[in-house]
């Protein structure tokens, strides 16, 4: 079979022919149709996180067929066998049932990426009305975030991100009411003529400095939801920043697989209520060198796709 190989540390995926893997006891054997790519996998490719031996096949969730025809999402399929081949091994718990009605790309959208933006603000308990900042709002965690704050009862929704095209497409399209360029300058005081009175919810996917001037920005009562690190592994708070705020780390993949499974089904009941969407870019396996380059060079809209069987 076909599948996109990691040669080496901090290299460029390679399709190559390699042999399939059996299929053991307590897994299923599936026909990938799309994988996903996120930044847990460069981060894989640059050894910064669950680091499996070179060369591996890149991925670990996706959509597929069982031998018996039903479509499915996996995800966590087995480190040796990857996702982004034409057929993967993954564990039968980690195999769940989609709908007819979503597609692929919205399908893999939803799993990773939506819940991790479903549960942090569930915890954050959204209070009808209340101003609401994504941090990090461009990628396919921050588009969900925006539209599920909303169905929570939000007041008012902000987007911020450094990219200014994906920011304005989130604006066209009606899901942010307002948008904030990151890096123009003084975040914070960016971010503050933005929230009005002060924000009530952040939910930030980048941590480091946008994360501090979020802060800063928000209302006396706040609950900052912190969940990502891609400006950065730390930051640096002021005790009169976070004084009558509140500040969590929040984390999904972590979780056991009942509560991830039962955190996807509920956005898939969201999704049959509310058309949440979310903007894809979509490679052909063929070109996964141009999908990987995308990923490395960011700016992409939404979600990375890469499409296995056309």
């Amino acid at each position: 079979m076909r599948a996109a190989r990691m040669l080496e540390r901090n290299g460029t995926p390679v399709l190559q022919d390699v042999p399939e893997f059996g299929v053991p006891e307590g897994t299923c054997r599936i026909e990938v149709l799309a994988a996903g790519l996120q930044n847990g996998d460069l981060m894989r490719a640059q050894g910064r996180y669950k680091v499996p031996e070179v060369p591996y096949t890149i991925g670990g969730e996706g959509v597929g067929r069982l031998p018996d025809g039903r479509r499915v999402y996996f995800g966590h399929s087995i480190p040796e066998s990857g996702a982004v081949c034409e057929f993967t091994i993954v564990p039968e718990e980690e195999v769940w049932p989609i709908p007819d009605e979503i597609d692929d790309s919205t399908a893999i959208a939803l799993a990773i990426a939506g819940t991790g933006a479903l549960v942090p603000l569930e915890l954050a308990r959204i209070q009808p009305g209340e101003n609401v900042l994504i941090l990090g709002a461009s990628g396919p965690l921050g588009q969900i975030a925006l539209q599920l704050s909303r169905a929570m009862g939000a007041g008012r929704v902000v987007g911020a991100a450094r990219g200014l095209a994906a920011l304005e497409r989130l604006k066209q399209r009606g899901i942010a009411d307002d948008i904030v360029q990151l890096g123009q300058g003084d975040d914070a005081a960016a971010l503050k003529h933005a929230s009005g009175n002060g924000f009530d919810v952040v939910l930030d996917c980048l941590y480091g400095p946008p994360a501090e001037a979020a802060l800063r920005a928000t209302a006396l009562g706040a609950r900052m939801m912190s969940i990502g690190i891609q400006a950065g592994e730390t930051m640096t708070v002021s005790l009169k920043d976070l004084f009558q705020r509140t500040h969590f780390g929040v984390g999904t993949s972590h979780r056991s697989v009942d509560e991830r499974r039962a955190a996807y089904e509920r956005l898939l009941d969201f999704a049959r209520s509310i058309p949440l969407t979310v903007e894809s870019t979509v490679f052909d396996l063929e070109d996964v060198g141009g999908a990987w380059a995308a990923l490395e060079a960011g700016g992409v809209a939404g979600k990375i796709i890469v499409r296995v069987k056309k």
